[in-house]
């Protein structure tokens, strides 16, 4: 048998049950939220994890997809600028080729090539928001392009900044400089330096009558030629080193193909100039050798420089308007990878639209079904109350009438 003690107590625990249970349910119907407790819906709250943890990557995703199209907008922008630039120096290019442009206004276009070509190489060292170079690859430290006494040096890499942009996908945040600006800097220096020169003497190949003297720029450094030597007999690529103060490998590699070319050399010792002769038209032209010109006078004492077919002017202004299209198509590419990251973001966005819906279910509270919780158990509590007040107002003498 139960003592009225025990009867009591146990009531006592059962009211408090009730109660704290019509708590727990005003509490949730005021915030209209669930009970957070996993002992309350063990699989709902694995579901509410699984979820937060899906926020979460969506979360990482997003903010990795956010920088990638800042870092592609900046470069965006300094291309453009960068192809500007470019534009201007084919500008000025087509006009020191004018015949009519003095040695005076060459120079002037010199200077105003050479800072621009300055400002195209302060975009190509542009860094983001974060410092991080724009066109460097994986280096980080210090600008990709550098000047140095040997020329302008790339020190960044051919890699590409990556990002996790999804769980199966990874984007590149830019391009490399390598890539971008390849052959831009060499065309802009090779124009400029042949701004310097008189272009009216300079030509690809020289035609002489039985003679034709060589005036050949030496270096302390031996340096490799490679002339086409034409003459009565035929033509030759005739190979030789060439160092301060020893033309005789030259002269030696000429006579060997005179009986291939009719053509034989020897020195001039007061001038120090190569002398070619042959008994009839002679034609020479550099296949190869130093970025340099090598001076040439005919019979007739006329003066002439020989040069690379590819250190032309026109040559030099075809390179100058290769270097935009190749800018332009760079920029492209980053237009490209932008609108990617753009429709990746709006993919990720929508994910994270869906989830927050899915949360949102499974943290909301069914309201309907709550109140008519809430309604029941009241109502339990109250039934209990009445039972309790009947069965502690009987005593001995009610049981016995």
């Amino acid at each position: 048998m139960i003592s009225t003690a025990q009867f009591h107590q146990k009531t006592a625990n059962t009211m408090s049950g009730l109660n704290d249970r019509i708590a727990d349910l005003q509490s949730q119907i005021s915030s209209g939220k669930v009970d957070p407790r996993a002992s309350a819906d063990p699989l709902r709250a694995l579901r509410l994890s699984a979820a937060d943890d899906q926020a979460g990557q969506l979360n990482r995703f997003a903010a990795n997809l956010g920088y990638a199209e800042q870092r592609l907008d900046q470069a965006d922008i300094v291309l453009g600028e960068s192809v500007t630039s470019l534009q201007r120096i084919n500008e000025l290019a087509l006009r020191s080729m004018n015949a009519t442009a003095t040695a005076s206004e060459r120079a002037t276009i010199a200077t105003e090539m050479r800072a621009l070509r300055d400002q195209l190489l302060g975009f190509a060292n542009a860094r983001d928001t974060t410092g991080q170079p724009l066109f460097g690859g994986y280096r980080a430290a210090g600008d990709p392009f550098e000047q140095g006494p040997d020329g302008l040096r790339y020190r960044g890499d051919a890699g590409q900044l990556r990002l996790q942009v999804s769980e199966s996908m990874t984007m590149p945040t830019g391009l490399s400089g390598d890539a971008v600006f390849a052959g831009v800097f060499d065309a802009i220096d090779g124009f400029i330096a042949g701004l310097g020169r008189d272009p009216s003497k300079e030509m690809a190949q020289v035609t002489a009558q039985d003679q034709l003297r060589l005036d050949i720029p030496l270096t302390r450094a031996s340096e490799s030629w490679t002339l086409a030597v034409t003459g009565p007999a035929g033509t030759a690529n005739i190979r030789f080193d060439l160092a301060d103060g020893a033309v005789t490998e030259a002269l030696t590699a000429i006579n060997a193909q005179t009986l291939t070319t009719g053509v034989s050399a020897s020195l001039d010792p007061q001038s120090g100039e190569i002398l070619l002769t042959a008994n009839g038209p002679l034609r020479l032209a550099i296949v190869d050798g130093p970025d340099k010109a090598i001076g040439l006078r005919d019979q007739t004492g006329t003066a002439r420089d020989l040069v690379a077919a590819g250190r032309l002017e026109s040559a030099g202004l075809a390179r100058l308007g290769d270097a935009a299209i190749h800018l332009t198509d760079q920029r492209t590419k980053l237009g490209a990878l932008s609108a990617s990251a753009r429709a990746q973001a709006d993919v990720i966005s929508g994910r994270q639209v869906a989830l927050d819906r899915a949360i949102a279910n499974l943290g909301d509270l069914d309201m309907a079904a709550a109140l008519t919780r809430l309604q029941q158990q009241m109502l339990n509590r109250s039934a209990m109350l009445q039972s309790y007040a009947k069965i502690t107002q009987t005593n001995l003498f009610d049981y016995l009438r």
